[in-house]
């Protein structure tokens, strides 16, 4: 399994090919709309802007959900493709349903207690869902 590893570094290409491989290749994602130079051209400028947050937001969900889209032509059928996302953030559950809805193998949640998780996933019964516990208190 290749782990979620920061902004650019595990995308779709990476995870594409490990999944083809017969492995799990995983999706960071953290602001992958800097991965998509037209994403970009629409979000880049927008750090000041009251409504910024939105606009990102909506531009790394069009990334994650062609990231993969990309790891699956990759792949070409095989492994596993997984997304790895952090708790934390604000915007974790919306991350979390476009991942399902673009149908990803597994979701693995980092960074806090994903204890919503399953119900988030409730319609994507064949979806791995994966905490990563940092902690006893996890388990408990």
């Amino acid at each position: 399994m290749q782990g979620g590893m920061g902004v650019g570094v595990s995308a779709g290409g990476l995870a594409g090919t490990v999944a083809g491989l017969g492995g799990v290749g995983t999706i960071s994602s953290v602001d992958l709309r800097r991965l998509h130079p037209d994403l970009m051209a629409k979000t880049g400028h927008l750090d000041k802007e009251p409504d910024a947050k939105q606009l990102i937001d909506t531009a790394n969900l069009e990334a994650l959900d062609r990231e993969i889209k990309r790891a699956r032509t990759i792949s070409q059928g095989r492994g596993l493709i997984a997304v790895n996302m952090m708790r934390a953030l604000s915007a974790y559950e919306i991350y979390v349903r476009q991942a399902l809805a673009s149908g990803v193998d597994a979701v693995v949640v980092g960074a806090g207690l994903p204890l919503d998780l399953p119900d988030l996933a409730r319609e994507f019964p064949a979806t791995a869902l994966i905490p990563i516990l940092s902690d006893a208190r996890g388990v408990q």
